[in-house]
């Protein structure tokens, strides 16, 4: 997927809901699914496994 017409914007991760599209720490466009984001009572959030420094690091966020 080419980046150059989107804009990404960085939010918590909190914010992240199911059909978001997120540019990942691994360079790879995903959208989020309901088995993709979870949430637990002592890490938070998290999208793929990654708490994103338990919502202290922003996810970049792709506006389609």
């Amino acid at each position: 997927m080419e980046l150059s017409n989107h804009k990404i914007i960085e939010v918590h991760i909190s914010t992240i809901k199911k059909g978001d599209t997120v540019l990942c720490k691994d360079g790879f466009v995903r959208t989020i699914g309901a088995n993709n984001i979870k949430y637990d009572s002592f890490m938070g959030h998290s999208l793929f496994g990654d708490s994103y420094k338990s919502g202290t690091e922003k996810v970049k966020k792709v506006l389609i």
